[in-house]
């Protein structure tokens, strides 16, 4: 596992900006392209979540690959003021839930004790038995009487 602040040369230069860490596992297997770009889109929009709204001194990214479920764990948490009770989800958080759904997967958003908040994305992994999207697995030719 590699545990890393990101950039620290702007943890200097920003005070009132959280500090941000990632972990990952050092042989995180190959992703499909799908994935990859959930993932990253919804931890884009979680951690300016964080850098607008949460008034948060750390925050932490965690991946990880659940193997038994079959999955890619997308995990950033906040030590920030939480979300506001009966507030709806704006833009971000439905664009987040909404591009792990495309995926088969989910994304909860929860706060956590003593404060801040949670946010936890299950982006499925194809199993070793599914073909890449987008590659046939089989292909007939048409027949004359087409």
């Amino acid at each position: 596992m590699v545990v890393t602040p990101i950039d620290t040369k702007a943890v200097e230069r920003c005070e009132n900006q959280p500090v941000f860490w990632l972990e990952a596992p050092e042989d995180l297997p190959s992703l499909p392209a799908a994935v990859e770009v959930a993932a990253y889109r919804i931890a884009q929009e979680a951690i300016t979540n964080v850098a607008r709204h949460a008034r948060a001194r750390t925050c932490r990214v965690r991946l990880s690959v659940d193997e038994a479920a079959g999955a890619l764990l997308l995990e950033i948490t906040d030590d920030g003021i939480g979300m506001s009770t009966g507030r709806r989800a704006g833009v971000g958080l439905s664009s987040m839930r909404e591009r792990a759904i495309e995926l088969g997967g989910t994304c909860e958003v929860e706060p956590i004790s003593p404060a801040g908040t949670r946010m936890l994305a299950r982006l499925p992994l194809p199993t070793s038995e599914e073909p890449p999207q987008g590659v046939m697995t089989s292909w007939s030719a048409p027949s004359e009487s087409s």
